[in-house]
């Protein structure tokens, strides 16, 4: 392809991703989807977003974690001091349900919470969350172990589990902190995290992260482990502009976004079923938007990509349910079965609409 088609493929795409924006409205969408994880969701009693919104109230720390990520989400697009009013009310519900204390047996429980901190901190400058991302981060530190040669543990009561979940957002702290604080031993800590997960836990052939030392089966890769390690080498790529790690980055997105089996049958995201689950395509579109932003992409590269993450929008909204306030279901392709869903595949929907409005936004 020469430089003339490339720039005619790169205008078309953004073009038709801006006119969509106009017929969806991807921020006005992102506003009801929002406004549906709080009617539905939200206990206003106990401040903690609830495990479904039938009649379960289970308290789930990492998913409440990233309920804070969509509420800064949403702060940053709208400004709206609402926002960070229920950011703060959410910390005191979390730490009251998780026994009045931050620390968790999970250390990859802690990483999520970490890493919105740490956005809550940039997008409004209180200080409290910066404090809580360091306290976060120190607790998180002591899973490192020499067990398979190193890593940091998926959880206290699990010493020899090491898991990309547990590092991939490892990295992303470390390399987060880095950027604020500029102390070196954090940048040592991003650097030795990813050379050790690289070198353990990537399938370097296709540039894709397994889920646990010793679990090389193709039913175990997911679909949130391929966002943290493209984003923790995205974010060791802003620091370094050493291009290994944008390769990698890219690597993974290409094969995610391609590979019609696993991942994106018809160039969408499969559903990865609900529970947990629910909460793993969200966070691969995380970081997937970043690279995006942040990644210095060729202008194909680039254009693919945005017509990638349109399409997953365009089809999440078709199969919406309870219109306009939108509630959603862990498959994109299709009607929820009931609008009886878990948070955790509310919040996945949000962060691709949150996605899409920021990048029509940029």
């Amino acid at each position: 392809m020469n430089l003339i088609q490339t720039t005619l493929l790169t205008i078309a795409l953004c073009t038709s991703l801006q006119l969509s924006a106009q017929k969806r409205n991807w921020s006005s969408s992102a506003d009801s989807a929002q406004q549906a994880l709080t009617t539905q969701y939200w206990s206003t009693e106990e401040k903690y977003y609830k495990h479904n919104n039938d009649n379960n109230t289970g308290f789930d720390y990492w998913w409440n974690a990233h309920a804070l990520d969509v509420l800064v989400d949403g702060y940053i697009r709208t400004k709206d001091p609402a926002y960070t009013a229920r950011m703060k009310q959410l910390l005191t519900g979390m730490h009251k349900k998780n026994g009045n204390k931050w620390e968790n047996n999970y250390y990859d429980d802690m990483e999520w919470l970490a890493i919105a901190c740490i956005r809550a901190y940039e997008a409004t400058k209180d200080a409290s969350f910066k404090e809580l991302a360091q306290e976060l981060w120190t607790l998180i530190k002591t899973g490192w172990s020499d067990v398979h040669g190193g890593g940091i543990m998926w959880a206290k009561d699990h010493p020899n589990a090491k898991n990309s979940c547990a590092n991939g957002p490892a990295i992303i702290i470390a390399a987060r902190l880095y950027k604020l604080n500029k102390n070196s031993d954090d940048l040592t800590w991003a650097k030795k995290i990813y050379n050790w997960q690289q070198a353990t836990l990537i399938d370097t052939t296709r540039g894709l992260a397994y889920d646990h030392v010793g679990n090389t089966k193709e039913s175990a890769i997911y679909t949130y482990n391929q966002g943290t390690w493209l984003g923790g080498a995205l974010e060791l790529y802003t620091i370094t502009k050493d291009k290994q790690y944008l390769q990698a980055a890219i690597r993974n997105a290409n094969y995610v976004i391609n590979d019609t089996q696993r991942f994106s049958p018809n160039g969408i995201l499969k559903g990865e079923n609900s529970g947990d689950g629910g909460l793993f395509k969200g966070i691969f579109i995380r970081y997937f938007v970043q690279l995006i932003l942040h990644g210095k992409l060729d202008s194909y590269t680039k254009a693919l990509y945005l017509k990638y993450l349109k399409a997953n929008g365009e089809s999440l909204l078709d199969k919406a349910t309870l219109r306009p306030v939108y509630l959603f279901g862990t498959n994109w392709v299709s009607m929820p079965a009931s609008p009886k869903q878990d948070c955790s595949i509310q919040l996945s929907g949000i962060m691709l609409l949150e996605a899409l409005a920021l990048l029509n936004a940029k």
